[in-house]
This record gives C-alpha cells, structure tokens and sequence, in this order.
C-alpha cells in the first residue's frame, strides 16, 4: 500500500513539475529539464549506437518511456544512421502526448498515454526519465525506478536501455538523481539479468546501461 500511495505521489509530481516547465519553455530541451540540446542530442545518439552494436536485424521497434515532446523521434528522424529504428511513444503527461499527437502527422498513431509499453517492442528505453527526483529518499526513488522498468521488461521482446546522471558517490542533489555506475550496474543484474554500462560520451555525469534478455 505505501509504496503503491508513493507512486502516486511521485507521479503527481511528475506531472506537475513537467507541465509547468513545458508552459513556461515550450518543446525544446530546457521544457523537459535538460541542461542543454547538446546533452540531449548526445544522450539519444548513444544510447541508440549501443542498442545498433548489438542487433543484426534490419528494423528495432523501439518504445520510448517518458517520451516527451518526442524529441528522440525527432532525432531519428533526422539521422540517416538510425533510420533501422521505428518508434513509439509513451507518457504519463497528457499535455506532452498532446502536443505529440498535435506536431506530429502520425501522432495519433505513435504516442500514447501510459507508463509502459501497449505491444511487444523490441526495446524499451528510458533516456533521462528518472533524472529528475521527486522526493528525498535515494532508495525510495530507486524501488520507484526498479518498478516502472519491471513494467517494460514484461513487454520487451529483447531488452531495455537506460541513460541516468551518475557521480562517483550516489546520491540526490539540488533534485537530481545520481547513481553510482558500478552499484547500478549490478543492481540492474541482479533484477533484471545481462547488463552492460558505458560512460555516455560527450556528457559528463551521465551512464547508459543495455539490459538483454
């Protein structure tokens, strides 16, 4: 019951916080608490090249939790090297599906309202999703992580990809989520199985974890 009122109010939170930023910076990197477009942007290519290096097939139905302004369909749209992907989107914020299924000619079709994935992807990915923390207990906002990427591993027919703010030393500060690589790491194997972890190039701070069934 407790941990089932805290997700409640965790994502109370969420909305709130992130309907009001969207309001006040509209759909750009800032509107959904990046530090910059430059973070964002290298945060995507990444994760997908780590995802790409792992797979032979042609297409990789991705589904991206915590979608957005569907920034990373924009970006793979616009990179001729990640055309293999085709991409849904997922939200708990009907003001960010909104304004997806508004700017995009498909939107109807490729973003929902939700926590998890509607049909069986290939791979759920969490790009910063969980960086912005909305309490002050680390272990409660990471049973609050653990539990929403559960969700996706029931669905996902291959695997999942996560990219997170990480410091030496885990810990929250000034509302940020750090985790620390090696413990998350083992974290993830523990809950999930076969994980690897990459310091996120370009962006200091910051690791991407591929979970493979």
């Amino acid at each position: 019951m407790f941990k089932r009122i805290s997700q409640q109010l965790f994502e109370n939170s969420i909305r709130s916080a992130y309907t009001k930023r969207f309001q006040q910076k509209g759909a750009a990197a800032e509107g959904v608490f990046w530090a910059s477009r430059l973070s964002q942007t290298a945060r995507f290519d990444h994760l997908l090249a780590q995802i790409t290096a792992r797979e032979k097939a042609k297409r990789i139905q991705l589904a991206d939790i915590g979608c957005g302004y569907g920034a990373l369909w924009n970006f793979i749209q616009a990179t001729e090297r990640f055309q293999h992907f085709s991409y849904t989107g997922y939200d708990i914020n009907s003001a960010m599906i909104s304004h997806c299924k508004q700017h995009f000619s498909d939107g109807e079709q490729r973003f929902h309202l939700g926590r998890q994935p509607a049909d069986k992807p290939d791979y759920a990915v969490f790009v910063g999703t969980f960086n912005l923390c909305h309490c002050d207990d680390y272990s409660l906002w990471q049973d609050y992580i653990l539990r929403q990427m559960d969700l996706s591993w029931k669905r996902v027919n291959k695997g999942m990809a996560i990219n997170i703010t990480s410091l030496p030393e885990a810990k929250i500060h000034n509302d940020i989520f750090y985790i620390q690589p090696e413990k998350f790491k083992s974290l993830l194997e523990r809950h999930f199985g076969r994980t690897t972890a990459s310091p996120t190039r370009y962006v200091d701070n910051d690791a991407t974890f591929i979970i493979q069934k």
